[in-house]
């Protein structure tokens, strides 16, 4: 943790000493762009080099078919020529890759070469295989006669794709391991400079730490004023708030849907057999079963004591409602058995529709709500839409 401001300021000796650990750190950050920077360089030069494997696998494959299709000596000569040093370049990258060492740049200039291991390593030993029968074919080759391609030709077209694919998978894999090393190598050096920053921050904002305690408690105290306490849930404010929203939209795209009011039935007797502590926990278990059962476009709210709102925009047909209502019933008689099995515990869940019943929230909840005594004086654990 970064030291205390009048700590600091106070003692002159913790001054210097935290001076000194930031440009410590600053310098670590330093070297650590140097790394990353040379890293990369490296990673960069090996993805460009397995991505010319690429080409000069079909090189190859090109002048030895133009060997083969050669009209004179001459042509033979040039095609054949083309071919070795494309092949050489091809094989020499290939061990440089495989065991680590020295090949020609892009440019000529050579360049050393980690050796690659994973999968990068099983595509280069792949190809090293599929082209160690090619030098044999071409021992004695002599021009064909023209469309004639040669067995060293025949055996490359057979294999050209493979190689081919051995070498993009080469590629991807260097690409990938460079993403994974500069993303490590960022991590570094990201914390080298998070902690210098840290400790320049604790020198000279140490003050600020009030202001932004205030700030983030302004933060709260909104949040705890949208929501319920003890679920968790909206409270009537946040889902006054967020129903205006989501109903003023619905009415301008003349779309519908419902809001549901929810009371228990049999609440009050787990609250004077268990004490309240047993109502709260049954109470925040019954919150949890609602947010799963309502759907992700829904809002669920407790409003006070034991009655709940849930605002759901979309939901329309019969079917989709009586549904919906099935799946709130058999939540919340499904919490008694998670933690007190011989208090059954029902709902009343009364319905009111919109756009039927109008677009505003408060004429919505009024008849949601005589939607809902209706269902408890039919006795209740059932629901009733207005």
């Amino acid at each position: 943790m970064p030291p205390r401001f009048k700590a600091l300021t106070s003692q002159p000796r913790r001054f210097i000493m935290a001076i000194m650990l930031f440009v410590v750190l600053d310098l670590s950050t330093l070297v650590i762009n140097r790394w990353l920077a040379e890293e990369m360089s490296r990673d960069a030069v090996a993805i460009n080099l397995a991505g010319r494997q690429r080409m000069l696998s079909q090189q190859t494959t090109k002048a030895l078919l133009q060997a083969g299709d050669a009209t004179s000596t001459v042509e033979f000569e040039a095609a054949i020529g083309e071919f070795k040093a494309a092949f050489q370049l091809f094989e020499q990258t290939l061990t440089a890759f495989a065991e680590g060492g020295e090949a020609p740049g892009g440019d000529g200039t050579p360049v050393i070469l980690g050796k690659v291991d994973g999968e990068a390593a099983r595509a280069v030993e792949a190809a090293r295989r599929l082209i160690a029968p090619l030098p044999p074919l071409l021992a004695g080759m002599r021009p064909y006669p023209a469309g004639h391609p040669g067995p060293a030709a025949e055996y490359m077209m057979r294999h050209n794709q493979e190689i081919l694919a051995l070498m993009n998978r080469l590629t991807m894999e260097l690409e990938r391991d460079s993403l994974h090393q500069a993303s490590r190598l960022r991590s570094i050096q990201t914390g080298a400079f998070l902690l210098a920053l840290a400790n320049f921050l604790g020198i000279v904002f140490g003050m600020l730490r009030r202001v932004r305690r205030a700030e983030d408690d302004k933060q709260r105290w909104r949040e705890l004023a949208r929501h319920d306490p003890l679920t968790g849930l909206s409270n009537r404010k946040g889902f006054s708030e967020a129903g205006v929203a989501i109903l003023t939209r619905a009415q301008v795209e003349n779309a519908a849907g419902v809001v549901v009011m929810l009371d228990l039935d049999g609440f009050k007797p787990i609250n004077d057999r268990y004490g309240h502590a047993m109502g709260d926990r049954v109470l925040v278990k019954l919150a949890e079963k609602l947010a799963t059962a309502a759907r992700a476009t829904d809002v669920v709210a407790r409003l006070g004591g034991d009655e709940f709102a849930i605002l759901c925009p979309t939901l329309q047909t019969a079917q989709d409602i009586e549904q919906f209502c099935e799946r709130l019933l058999a939540a919340i008689a499904s919490v008694p058995a998670d933690l007190i099995p011989d208090c059954p515990l029902g709902g009343s869940v009364g319905v009111a529709r919109y756009p039927q019943d109008g677009y505003v929230l408060e004429n919505l909840l009024g008849r949601a709500d005589l939607a809902m005594y209706t269902a408890k004086n039919a006795g209740g654990r059932r629901w009733h839409i207005d």
